[in-house]
């Protein structure tokens, strides 16, 4: 399987939780065919967001043999790092990133994307101009972080970590049989099933973080 490269900020529209009530309506669910339960992991701002699928980029590089473990490890610090970073500015800020602490935090995760390129392309150099990835393959990356932080914070074992990239790894490579079998893209009907995939993985994911509650819906 190819390395598993750019999470743009369309994360934001696809995959927020919503925060309206359940008899409100919200465009972001509906956007993403399902919201995506909330679990220990901080979906509440675009930084944390990205966050999260950035550490998916290096639990599936590393699961494709693209990252060695100490690479791995060096980058998940990095990850610590900024969530560190993140956490104390938004104490300092009231609850919130300022525009300034914002843009500093942005300008961290793209260094760490970078360094996630390089390390996952022996030392290649990102392109200037990245492609944008699709909303199929960004969602793989973000669920895969979902994973790591929640083994990272003790919410889910080694086992159920493993066990829940197994399945993430299937996925990835439904989608690469799939485009495959189509010309290099996904069919509407391809992308809805596999979009359904990555619905129930994150049920699961959800439920192994929560000692097997299911999602509220």
């Amino acid at each position: 399987m190819s390395s598993v490269n750019y999470v743009n900020s369309f994360l934001q529209e696809s995959y927020l939780p919503s925060t309206t009530s359940k008899s409100g309506s919200s465009s972001t669910a509906s956007s993403a065919g399902g919201e995506v339960p909330p679990d220990e992991v901080d979906l509440s701002s675009d930084a944390f967001l990205r966050e999260t699928a950035e550490s998916g980029r290096i639990a599936l590089n590393a699961a494709n043999g693209d990252l060695t473990s100490d690479q791995a490890s060096q980058l998940y610090q990095q990850v610590t790092s900024i969530q560190s970073q993140i956490q104390s500015d938004k104490q300092a800020d009231g609850g919130t990133l300022s525009p300034t602490d914002a843009q500093t935090i942005n300008q961290l995760q793209s260094q760490l994307s970078a360094s996630i390129y390089s390390d996952a392309h022996n030392g290649d150099a990102p392109p200037s101009t990245p492609s944008t990835p699709s909303a199929i393959g960004g969602r793989e990356a973000f669920e895969a972080g979902r994973i790591e932080l929640n083994q990272q914070a003790g919410n889910i074992t080694s086992t159920q970590a493993q066990q829940l990239m197994t399945q993430q790894t299937q996925i990835s490579q439904q989608i690469s049989s799939d485009e495959q079998s189509n010309g290099g893209t996904l069919t509407q009907a391809q992308a809805q099933q596999i979009w359904q995939s990555q619905n129930q993985a994150s049920q699961q994911i959800y439920q192994a973080a929560h000692g097997g509650t299911p999602a509220a819906q």
